[in-house]
């Protein structure tokens, strides 16, 4: 495969990726509600994507391995911040400022070589996280304050990510490409069934 090819078609997912929970944070500010927020899901994104970065960065990478990863956890923590301020829940909107910033801190200062021992613990925590919220909409025959705008770019986000890391022999990648992307299409197909994301029961 042409690595021209890859490589633009590897911005083009970096750019999507990177812009792919901004429909989320449009529609948790137009509606002015955190209502059926994840927050558990969210959360998780968050740790996962500051280890990742973290690690990234104290390893000297380049920044195309973790920029995105960077935009992704900007966003995470706006929609944590906008739903926890709409559902006026002040004590827990202190309480995530607290946790970004204890959290930030902490992966500053950990040595590279104790966060490659954690980072063996993400894959089975991200399938724990993704079958949880697939088990939670399904009983609550609801995808929450999910936005199909959203779910649509991270689908198309995943199977590109399976696809450049096929073609680039990056075979560290493909089975949490894989992941993302099968739990990807299932929320997408939750979204359809469920009549597009009425809101759960606000947390």
């Amino acid at each position: 495969m042409d690595v021209t090819f890859l490589q633009v078609f590897g911005y083009l997912l970096a750019v999507v990726g990177s812009t792919s929970l901004l429909p989320q944070i449009q529609k948790i500010y137009k509606s002015k509600s955190g209502a059926g927020v994840n927050f558990n899901m969210f959360i998780t994104i968050d740790v996962i994507t500051s280890l990742v970065s973290a690690f990234c960065i104290k390893q000297g990478l380049d920044y195309s391995n973790w920029l995105e990863l960077i935009i992704t956890n900007i966003q995470v923590f706006i929609i944590q911040l906008l739903s926890r301020y709409y559902l006026s829940q002040h004590r827990n909107l202190l309480l995530t400022i607290l946790f970004k910033t204890t959290t930030t801190v902490l992966l500053a200062s950990t040595p590279l070589e104790y966060l490659q021992i954690v980072l063996k613990c993400i894959f089975p925590i991200m399938i724990f996280n993704k079958i949880s919220t697939t088990w939670g909409h399904y009983k609550a025959k609801s995808t929450g304050a999910m936005s199909g705008a959203t779910l649509a770019m991270q689908c198309f986000q995943f199977s590109g990510r399976c696809f450049t890391a096929v073609m680039s022999g990056a075979a560290d990648f493909i089975a949490p490409s894989a992941i993302n992307a099968f739990f990807a299409y299932i929320f997408l197909f939750q979204y359809r069934v469920y009549g597009g994301g009425k809101a759960l029961k606000a947390e």
